[in-house]
């Protein structure tokens, strides 16, 4: 667990945390700029708050009333920074054990550690040979055996492509499940919205807890902070396999949604982001429409948006927003109870199992 509590100003930036981080992963997420890296180095004691407290599992590491800060190597903590920072003149497995070397740790379990980031076959290899995922995993694992009581990944997907993204990403929900306490920092939304088990949102140098995915990813916040023109919803499920054992549907607790094909396994946890612009709303199925996804659903609320309406929709064990015309609410008599079918396409869908 984590507790900040802080305060820190360098010249024009000001910057304020309160938040509690559970054990699991907790994401940070916010635009550059907002603050992230800040919150990261004030944990890790890389810079001394101004004023506050921070507490790492339990043990107060900082507290600037009593006059406390225990230095970075006291603190337990795996930091893995956005670049690799390997050592380039020692091969894969010096890499790896350097930190646990450093720190005195008494057998660390290195073939573990290889199984869980898919090192097998790395290891007698010098960086300049590994791609940039690997190198990235390379990193991860030097932080893991370290043994520390909370990693740090600051934007460990930063400058990777498509591909290479895609390579990492099953790592690191094994890692989530595996692992210690994870502080994840990310600007990017498909990262947080895979990840997270709970949400910090850093805006403008201010860090505070704003709940599970589907809660955070509500807030008007959110959308500031991920630079999105209306908000996301965060729905979960159970993968279900068509006759032929292919997924292409997610039960979303009572509701099933159709998505393209999945590649994970009937009964993995599926999580889906729909923008709220992407959501259309009718009063009855259309007899003829694209959508493959026509949800009952009740409307719980209609706020005015920037440039619209926003419609926050109740459906059968998942919620959802849509942002509509100032005209279409009154063309639709969308008030709070009014049930309404959401319209949303399964090619709309971004999916992160």
């Amino acid at each position: 667990m984590i507790e900040v509590q802080a305060e820190l100003t360098r010249g024009d930036f000001r910057f304020q945390a309160d938040f509690v981080a559970q054990s699991g992963v907790s994401v940070l997420f916010g635009r550059s700029g907002s603050g992230k890296t800040t919150a990261a180095d004030l944990i890790a004691g890389l810079l001394r708050p101004t004023k506050g407290r921070i507490v790492l599992n339990g043990e107060v590491v900082c507290d600037t009333q009593a006059r406390l800060d225990l230095p970075p190597w006291r603190r337990r903590i795996g930091y893995v920074f956005q670049d690799a920072r390997l050592f380039p003149h020692l091969n894969v497995r010096d890499n790896l054990l350097y930190g646990a070397r450093r720190r005195g740790v008494q057998s660390p379990p290195i073939d573990e550690v290889v199984g869980l980031l898919g090192l097998e076959g790395r290891l007698m290899q010098r960086p300049d040979a590994l791609s940039g995922g690997e190198a990235r995993r390379v990193a991860i694992g030097r932080a893991l055996l370290g043994d520390p009581g909370v990693l740090i990944l600051d934007e460990p997907l930063s400058g990777l492509d498509g591909a290479r993204r895609a390579e990492i990403l099953p790592y690191l929900d094994r890692l989530a499940r595996s692992g210690p306490p994870i502080l994840y920092i990310t600007h990017a939304v498909d990262e947080a919205a895979r990840l997270a088990d709970e949400v910090l949102l850093a805006v403008e140098g201010r860090v505070f807890n704003a709940g599970r995915p589907e809660l955070a990813f509500a807030r008007p916040e959110a959308a500031q902070a991920a630079g999105l023109g209306a908000p996301i919803s965060v729905v979960e499920g159970r993968a279900m396999a068509d006759g032929a054992g292919s997924v292409a549907a997610v039960d979303l607790g009572g509701a099933l949604f159709h998505t393209p094909r999945l590649d994970v396994a009937a009964g993995d946890r599926v999580r889906i982001v729909i923008d709220a612009r992407d959501v259309a709303l009718a009063l009855q199925p259309p007899a003829d429409a694209s959508f493959q996804n026509r949800l009952a659903v009740r409307v719980e609320a209609v706020e005015p948006w920037a440039d619209g309406q926003l419609v926050r929709l109740r459906g059968e064990g998942f919620g959802l927003t849509s942002l509509v015309t100032a005209q279409a609410v009154q063309a639709l008599g969308l008030t709070p109870g009014r049930p309404v079918v959401a319209l949303v396409k399964a090619t709309a869908t971004a999916r992160y199992a």
